[in-house]
């Protein structure tokens, strides 16, 4: 554990990693009266017989070219018009059904938290030092969806890999709304004696990770990312996979190499703060929300499951 902190550096924290807002402040954002729908991509998302995003959550979704979602010193290519349905389709099944199927006040929350905007964007986010977005969250009103080119019904990594999977994205974007609105678990944050904060990427590995009592080191960085990464994980990592990682103890009682024996209870140190927040984060979605997080994760993985086994979104 003691090679995470040595060295310590500060480096740019975007490289092939969720960026979120450094401002935790919710940003009022204002509906256009009346969005143009003279696209059949817009009729899907705003007219569509009371079943689009705009129609049920009052969502605006930008799938059009705007220089704006861009700096100047960034490069991204604009979604293909051709998956913009899609793409919604995604965010209906496996991010807000999920919720909506658990019960009927994990219903209500999402209709309460679901972002006022979703921006559409075909590639990634590129940066002219080579590093690139993943997607991103603004204030609780706005969440970008990138990497949208490269949609995949059948690629469980495009779907739900950790570093970037479109749901993983989704999921932990949406867990920094949560927190803006509502907080974070009481204790969450002194579970793990330390964070890295901007140094997170210096050469932190899963493993390091987990020796601090976090699912990824993008988690090191605060207790913010802490808590979006383990409901992220726990939500889109398949349930078992997610108890052999980061909960199981693993035997450590055969070992004879010192170096690692050591390792191997250092993680297992790990596992147990990460069960402790796990534990946590459950609880505090039961107690102030009324859902059960591990019923969505149910629905969301056999749904998810059901997509890739098929190419598909039900209709």
């Amino acid at each position: 554990m003691k090679n995470i902190l040595k060295h310590i550096v500060l480096i740019i924290t975007v490289i092939f990693f969720y960026n979120c807002t450094s401002d935790d402040s919710n940003t009022i954002y204002k509906q256009p009266n009346n969005p143009s729908i003279s696209h059949p991509n817009d009729k899907y998302l705003y007219s569509n017989n009371g079943n689009s995003l705009f129609e049920r959550y009052n969502t605006a979704t930008r799938w059009r070219w705007n220089d704006n979602f861009v700096s100047p010193t960034q490069r991204a290519t604009p979604v293909r018009a051709d998956l913009v349905v899609n793409s919604t389709k995604l965010v209906n099944h496996l991010w807000i059904e999920p919720y909506t199927k658990s019960g009927s006040e994990a219903r209500k929350f999402i209709e309460k938290l679901f972002p006022s905007e979703l921006v559409y964007i075909g590639s990634y986010i590129f940066n002219d030092d080579g590093t690139r977005l993943l997607g991103y969250a603004e204030g609780g009103a706005r969440v970008t969806l990138l990497n949208l080119n490269s949609l995949d019904f059948t690629s469980r990594n495009w779907l739900s890999n950790p570093g970037g999977g479109i749901l993983a994205t989704v999921h932990h974007e949406f867990s920094h709304i949560v927190h803006q609105n509502f907080g974070i678990p009481v204790g969450f944050n002194t579970i793990s004696e330390t964070y890295l904060g901007q140094n997170w990427s210096n050469g932190v590995t899963r493993d390091d990770a987990i020796k601090l009592g976090m699912v990824r080191n993008y988690g090191t960085l605060n207790e913010f990312e802490d808590f979006c990464e383990i409901i992220s994980h726990l939500l889109v990592v398949d349930k078992d996979t997610f108890a052999e990682d980061f909960i199981t103890q693993q035997d450590c009682s055969s070992l004879t190499d010192a170096d690692a024996i050591v390792n191997c209870r250092e993680l297992n140190e790990g596992r147990v703060l990460i069960k402790e927040k796990v534990d946590l984060v459950v609880d505090y979605y039961k107690n102030n929300f009324d859902i059960d997080l591990l019923e969505v994760r149910d629905i969301l993985q056999s749904r998810l499951e059901n997509v890739i086994a098929t190419g598909e979104i039900p209709e």
